[in-house]
């Protein structure tokens, strides 16, 4: 059904289908994927606080834990025949997981649009060490990753790192920083006009980078604390007049990527 799945992993997940009913192991799946490429035990608690494993008031395991772990087992299945695989699973294996796997999701975004995705270990020279690179029919796109961890909303910390991802990008190619936004300040008042503004400040002092991509989690719980709703919002914001365009957006056109002009954005909203 698949190419590219080492025998060992297809075989032991195979003779391990017997004992789940289908959703049980479609966790237990990703779980196991994880194991298998980076070692990382995902059903303890201890390996990374990112992973957010906990009980409900009823006993049962809070969704959110689930949806996280389908999230990083389905995103390495997806990438495990792109260039750049072993440098991404090397930096999730040593580094903080929330933000080496945002590194990942980010490519994978890359790779559902077409692109061939290349990632290779820091050299330690400015222009250099950006998180990775897309290609697709001789079109080069430079990216870098930021992932905040601040519990409140401020807009001085996002300009700082879009500062400094910016001079990690060189300017011979087009250029996108992804922007990942603790789930805290999703509901932060006016986020989205503001997120705007700051861009739109950002992009006047440069012409380097081609567009930003905000990204946050939510989740909201149901009635059944163990079921709910697990989602990750992305704005993806162009800049107008970028040195290095892209051909197309076309790629971020889904349910979850929609493309806006900066300007326009923080005028709508």
């Amino acid at each position: 059904m698949f190419d590219d799945v080492p025998k060992r992993l297809a075989d032991y997940l195979r003779d391990a289908a017997c004992d789940f009913d289908r959703e049980s192991f479609y966790w237990f799946a990703a779980a196991y994927i994880g194991l298998f490429y980076l070692g990382k035990n995902l059903t303890k608690a201890e390996t990374s606080d990112f992973l957010d494993l906990q009980r409900t008031s009823r006993g049962g395991i809070w969704h959110g834990y689930v949806g996280r772990v389908l999230l990083i087992g389905e995103t390495l299945f997806l990438m495990r025949s792109c260039p750049g695989f072993s440098e991404f699973c090397r930096r999730m294996r040593g580094r903080d997981l929330r933000s080496t796997y945002y590194q990942m999701y980010a490519a994978r975004m890359f790779l559902e649009g077409g692109y061939d995705v290349r990632a290779k270990p820091e050299v330690g020279i400015r222009r250099e060490d950006f998180d990775f690179q897309a290609i697709a029919d001789g079109e080069t796109v430079n990216v870098e990753v930021t992932a905040l961890t601040a519990e409140s909303f401020p807009i001085q910390t996002i300009e700082n790192a879009l500062n400094h991802k910016r001079k990690q990008l060189p300017d011979t190619d087009a250029s996108i920083i992804f922007c990942v936004l603790p789930e805290s300040w999703a509901t932060t008042e006016n986020l989205g006009p503001s997120l705007g503004e700051l861009t739109e400040r950002f992009f006047h002092r440069t012409r380097r980078v081609t567009a930003v991509v905000f990204v946050v989690e939510m989740h909201v719980s149901g009635t059944d604390e163990p079921v709910g709703n697990f989602w990750i919002h992305h704005a993806c914001l162009l800049h107008p007049n970028p040195r290095r365009p892209i051909r197309s957006f076309g790629f971020f056109a889904n349910d979850a990527w929609e493309p806006t002009y900066v300007a326009r954005m923080a005028l709508q909203q």
